[in-house]
């Protein structure tokens, strides 16, 4: 009788491949938001303020239970907001739209700083150059988004999460080719 048994991957090994997979995904949602700005601004901006809702309902459920005896109003601020944020996204998605994308804009500076520390933090190994890249890449859409904003808001939300994305992907991707298995 033949046994055929399993080979299991060296944990490294799945990490490589994992981090390969995550890039792959990456740089197809990048493409999806390329393509389609405007139509993936809108689903960037509905999801946001369907989360902020739910987050809001959620919490203000748990105050209710937790806080229902007490006489503070102050455990009700932060359902509130969140809450009433979500429904004007909803309600309001051109200006829900133009918030997100100035919000972007710090995430984006604040993306670039923690890349150019990765890449400072690999260097001199293999991949510091594609993180350095990245961080480069991603300040210029962050001073494009605050040259641009509010009028460029609904194209430049999906195109430069899109743009994004495709970089982080294609630095993650370049960073799994180059390591080095033990």
């Amino acid at each position: 009788m033949m046994k055929i048994e399993n080979i299991e991957l060296d944990p490294f090994e799945k990490m490589k491949s994992s981090i390969k997979l995550t890039a792959i995904l990456l740089i197809i949602l990048g493409l999806f938001g390329i393509i389609l700005p405007q139509v993936f601004s809108m689903v960037i901006e509905i999801f946001f303020g369907l989360i902020m809702l739910a987050g809001g309902l959620m919490f203000g459920y748990y105050s209710y239970q937790i806080h229902s005896h007490s006489h503070s109003s102050i455990n009700w601020l932060k359902p509130l907001i969140l809450t009433v944020g979500g429904i004007l996204l909803l309600v309001y998605p051109s200006s829900g739209i133009s918030a997100i994308i100035l919000l972007l804009s710090f995430y984006f500076f604040t993306d670039a700083f923690a890349s150019f520390a990765l890449s400072y933090e690999l260097y001199p190994a293999d991949g510091w150059f594609w993180m350095t890249l990245n961080g480069v890449l991603t300040a210029i859409l962050a001073f494009l988004i605050l040259i641009g904003w509010p009028e460029t808001s609904m194209i430049y939300l999906g195109l430069f999460v899109g743009i994004s994305l495709i970089f982080d992907g294609i630095a993650l991707f370049m960073i799994a080719q180059t390591m080095v298995l033990e």
